[in-house]
């Protein structure tokens, strides 16, 4: 039994996974954890290492092992495309074998749509080509709010790909017309047999992308965790 966290800009996210399963938990606190039989913590973190030892202790999990995954030049036949393999964010790389565990051999775009916006594209010869990096929804809201001075909104949830009536409406959804648009346009430049979506706003974003196929797994990063536990 494995506590898989997934640490990235904004929040934690942590799954046990036991025997192929993976179960989502909900608080992530030393309270929900304590009494369970750990047999090591897998690690994927987009945050500095400091914040992974204060977390520890935080949890009271000291006693277990934990184990912190960095980006590879290849792993799992994967190859990654960076000529410093450990400078790609692990949750991107994470999310690529996540992919390739569910369609082997195929081309894929996989989008991780959380604080930023991530797009990578893999080959059926399972050769990372390549991606993106664009803010996503809510640092999209962020930035025009903070640097245009006679827009007084603040940043909330892009409701609809429709005409805004009033500032915040205009700033959500433009966002939302911003990164929807990035995904389309990828999608033109190299499209794939399947658009693999993960992160905090696919679910928002999924509805608006219905004529290409997708296919939408929260759970993606942690399956990217989980090859390393079962190899």
């Amino acid at each position: 039994m494995y506590l898989l966290l997934d640490i990235g800009n904004s929040r934690i996210k942590a799954v046990c996974y036991s025997n192929g399963l993976f179960t989502t938990l909900t608080e992530v606190s030393a309270e929900a954890f304590k009494n369970q039989p750990w047999q090591a913590v897998y690690v994927a973190s987009v945050a500095a290492e400091e914040k992974i030892s204060l977390l520890q202790q935080h949890l009271e999990l000291t006693k277990v092992p934990w184990h912190l995954l960095h980006s590879e030049a290849s792993a799992f036949s994967l190859i990654n495309c960076y000529q410093n393999p450990e400078r790609l964010g692990v949750d991107r790389w994470l999310a690529m074998l996540g992919a390739t565990s569910l369609f082997a051999n195929t081309d894929l775009l996989i989008v991780d749509a959380g604080t930023a916006l991530t797009l990578d594209w893999v080959s059926q010869t399972q050769q990372h080509l390549g991606g993106w990096i664009i803010p996503g929804v809510k640092l999209q809201q962020e930035a025009v709010i903070s640097n245009t001075a006679k827009v007084l909104s603040r940043p909330g949830v892009a409701n609809a790909l429709s005409l805004g009536t009033d500032t915040h409406s205009c700033v959500e959804n433009g966002a939302l017309a911003a990164v929807s648009g990035a995904i389309r346009l990828g999608w033109q430049l190299k499209p794939a047999k399947h658009l693999v979506l993960t992160g905090g706003d696919a679910d928002k974003i999924a509805t608006y992308l219905t004529d290409l196929p997708v296919y939408h797994d929260p759970l993606l990063i942690f399956r990217g965790v989980a090859r390393y536990i079962d190899r």
